[in-house]
């Protein structure tokens, strides 16, 4: 990979709602500040004023996007950080309500106290405009993340085979493996013609998770098939743990990387959960100092931040592409540990890791068993290395069934709830392609097939944009962050609009709580060696050779109209 980057860190995502009299403390001026943020301050001095009262409902999204020009996307962020605030609430099939007086004022202190950014700032406290940490780094504010509607059109459109598959994080599908896991498929379909009402009961079958417990042994990750629960992916496993955590807690407070997923975030607020983002960072993911700040904080106005679990992505940041380092991985056991926090680690792309892959915190668990370790557990999926259309992902209980808050047995109880079971053809093909290590081999490959086509993704939008895109280099995997700092909301909507349009997918920085513009870019498609797919019809794939080309033509226009 590429060691001329314009970054260190990753932008700052959208943890807080507005600080209420950040215009003057920043020596910004309405004209300065987003537009969004504008409808902000003019939304917040309504209140204030009275013109707006408390219990009064406020425009529709639609209308109010209308009302003030803006688009719709920039008006659900303004409300989105106005709720965040505790200065409006939303309503379900009823719109949004300034909030009670009392209630307000007690969130908007909280966040006055704990916030002293400009919320212009498209960057983390303490960091230059491309990221370069300056000499100090505050703790930001904790809020609840919300999910809207524009994210299921933005991943429909991701999705849409017609489009050129720079959205959706769907791995190469051209590959041996692939194909020989499909052969596998009809063989054993046929055997299990006879048996039409057959399920692969919870937790999976036997040789499957053996198989799937013997390949991450041999890897390094030391695993009883036993402990192991298959799912349907790994969003399945996430929604399914969730499920269970309300179950045995109640609703619970669930930290989240921001940016991070939002399919994540879906899963928590599906479940009755409350959501809180933590910041996240390019090259290193969680931010585990500020993470430790916020649980460790003694300050009389804002009390430590308490929570119930803690989702993250040790390895392959979705979107950011970075890697914890493995003293911060030790770091954050030790805090989880001591704050009595359940860990998910979520694997999706940890195998996928090019040149530095570190142990799991799963592993780490299983090594230092003589100290004091949280309750955690793995999910896996073959989704991100493999093919989605597997469905097929897996939960590793790492502690015994009489130490876990969520035991084996009462997962397996509501895996067997929520579907029965799943394809007991498709188990079979996927255990014999990993016993044959055909599956090991396969991700070997990718690794450096990524690697490459990545690369050549960075190589082209650096030559031909140069610093006024952000490209942090990414740990592994297939998926790239093209930061955009100079583009406002508007503009970044605008961009991903036109490139729908000229028949590109991508997925926006909105979706993903980042606040820097950006465009999170999958390169697992763009590979030099296949100009087409041969599966689909030539008039429903735009070539390969070309994408690029098309993209970068894009992104030059929206820049030159973000610079005048």
């Amino acid at each position: 990979m590429s060691s001329a980057e314009h970054a260190s860190s990753a932008s700052r995502p959208s943890l807080a709602g507005p600080v209420i009299n950040s215009t003057a403390s920043s020596g910004a001026t309405a004209a300065t500040l987003p537009r969004y943020q504008q409808l902000v301050e003019r939304l917040k001095t309504q209140m204030a004023t009275g013109k707006l009262s408390a219990g009064q409902r406020l425009p529709s999204l639609r209308r109010q996007a209308a009302q003030s020009g803006l688009g719709l996307n920039s008006v659900i962020r303004a409300y989105g950080e106005l709720e965040a605030a505790g200065l409006i609430i939303a309503e379900p099939r009823a719109g949004y309500r300034v909030a009670p007086a009392t209630q307000a004022a007690h969130d908007a202190d909280a966040l006055n106290a704990d916030s002293q950014t400009s919320p212009a700032s498209s960057r983390h406290p303490g960091e230059s405009q491309h990221g370069q940490r300056e000499s100090h780094h505050r703790p930001r504010a904790i809020t609840t993340l919300t999910i809207s509607d524009p994210a299921w059109q933005a991943m429909a459109n991701a999705s849409d085979p017609r489009l050129a598959p720079l959205g959706a994080a769907h791995p190469e599908l051209d590959a041996p493996a692939v194909r020989r896991l499909y052969r596998l498929a009809r063989t054993q379909l046929g055997a299990h013609a006879q048996h039409p009402s057959a399920y692969a009961l919870p937790p999976g079958s036997s040789a499957l998770r053996t198989a799937i417990a013997q390949h991450l042994s041999h890897h390094g990750h030391p695993c009883d098939s036993d402990a192991l629960l298959i799912s349907q992916g790994a969003q399945h496993g996430m929604s399914l743990l969730l499920g269970q955590l309300r179950a045995a807690k109640g609703r619970c407070r669930v930290g989240v990387e921001a940016p991070g997923y939002f399919g994540i975030v879906a899963a928590i607020e599906a479940q009755g959960h409350q959501a809180i983002a933590i910041p996240a960072r390019a090259h290193q993911g969680l931010d585990v100092a500020a993470l430790e700040r916020l649980l460790e904080r003694h300050d009389d106005k804002t009390p430590a931040l308490t929570l119930d679990a803690l989702i993250v992505t040790a390895d392959g940041h979705n979107p950011l592409g970075g890697q914890l380092s493995t003293p911060d991985r030790h770091r954050l056991l030790a805090l989880a540990a001591c704050h009595a926090i359940l860990l998910v680690e979520n694997t999706t792309f940890a195998e996928l890791s090019f040149d530095t892959r570190q142990p799991w915190l799963a592993d780490l668990a299983h090594r230092h068993a003589d100290r004091p370790m949280p309750a955690l557990i793995s999910l896996g999926s073959f989704s991100k290395t493999l093919d989605p259309r597997t469905r097929c992902g897996w939960l590793w209980l790492s502690r015994p069934e009489q130490e876990s808050p969520l035991g084996l047995q009462a997962m397996i109880r509501a895996r067997w709830a929520n579907g029965m079971g799943d394809m007991p053809w498709m188990h079979a093909a996927l255990s014999e392609l990993i016993t044959s290590g055909d599956y090991g081999r396969h991700v070997q490959r990718m690794r450096r097939c990524y690697a490459r086509r990545l690369e050549r993704l960075r190589a082209h939008l650096s030559a031909a944009l140069g610093d006024s895109v952000w490209l942090p280099p990414p740990s592994g995997g297939y998926l790239q962050w093209c930061g955009l700092p100079s583009l406002e909301a508007h503009q970044l909507e605008q961009l991903h609009q036109e490139l729908l349009n000229a028949g590109i997918a991508t997925l926006p920085g909105s979706l993903f709580n980042a606040e820097q513009s950006g465009l999170r870019l999958n390169a697992a498609q763009l590979g030099e060696e296949v100009t087409q797919n041969a599966a689909r019809p030539s008039d429903e794939i735009p070539r390969q050779q070309d994408i690029l080309a098309r993209l970068t033509a894009h992104l030059q226009k929206a820049l030159a109209q973000g610079e005048g």
